[in-house]
């Protein structure tokens, strides 16, 4: 009798550690889901907050079913189309777009997810880029030639850009502009679709 009792007692504590175990991890899992919540809701009243504080400078243009903000300035053909870097939007090219525009035409914008633009579908990578800018420029009724412009980042959905639609392109200049067969490419192209996950949360902001 004595001998069960021992067994018993050696069997007990394993089953007691396993529901704690179960508990602890349901309470993590509970509380992962709430911040997420509560992240999201902050992360959508701020930016509610700064569209009213900083009103975007350009026009918000349906890409399918979500919209990219493009803001042109200047007048005369071909139309300059800057696609920033890494991290960078429109406002990045605020000293030199005055410049170009004594010239012609020229048009900033910011990838999705970026500046005054909605998030857009994942992976965020460089044919998905240039498939949302051609409908950009398509739906905001601003016709081709363009001289693209691609800086570091930018240079990637530049280059699929003129592959894709070459009747469209009257040149392209790449500035310290990324290639495809860069190692970093991939890393930073899955960063991307890392960090705007992480921004619809409210987690990159905070």
């Amino acid at each position: 009798m004595i001998d069960n009792q021992d067994q018993l007692q050696e069997l007990h504590p394993p089953k007691k550690r396993g529901r704690r175990f179960l508990l602890g991890l349901g309470r993590i899992v509970a509380g992962l889901v709430i911040l997420s919540l509560i992240g999201a809701v902050f992360e959508s009243v701020s930016e509610a907050s700064d569209r009213r504080a900083y009103p975007p400078p350009g026009q918000l243009v349906d890409v399918g079913g979500y919209r990219l903000h493009i803001y042109c300035t200047g007048t005369g053909s071909p139309t300059v189309v800057i696609d920033a870097g890494l991290g960078d939007w429109s406002t990045s090219w605020g000293y030199v777009q005055p410049e170009v525009a004594k010239v012609t035409r020229v048009c900033t914008y910011d990838r999705a997810g970026m500046g005054w633009s909605e998030p857009g579908p994942l992976p965020r990578v460089a044919s998905q880029f240039a498939k949302e800018l051609h409908a950009l420029l398509h739906n905001a009724n601003i016709p081709g030639p363009y001289i693209l412009v691609g800086h570091s980042l930018g240079g990637l959905p530049v280059r699929v850009f003129t592959h894709d639609y070459p009747s469209e392109v009257a040149g392209v200049v790449l500035i310290d502009s990324m290639h495809p067969g860069q190692s970093t490419y991939a890393t930073q192209t899955h960063m991307l679709s890392v960090l705007s996950v992480l921004a619809r949360f409210g987690i990159v902001r905070l």
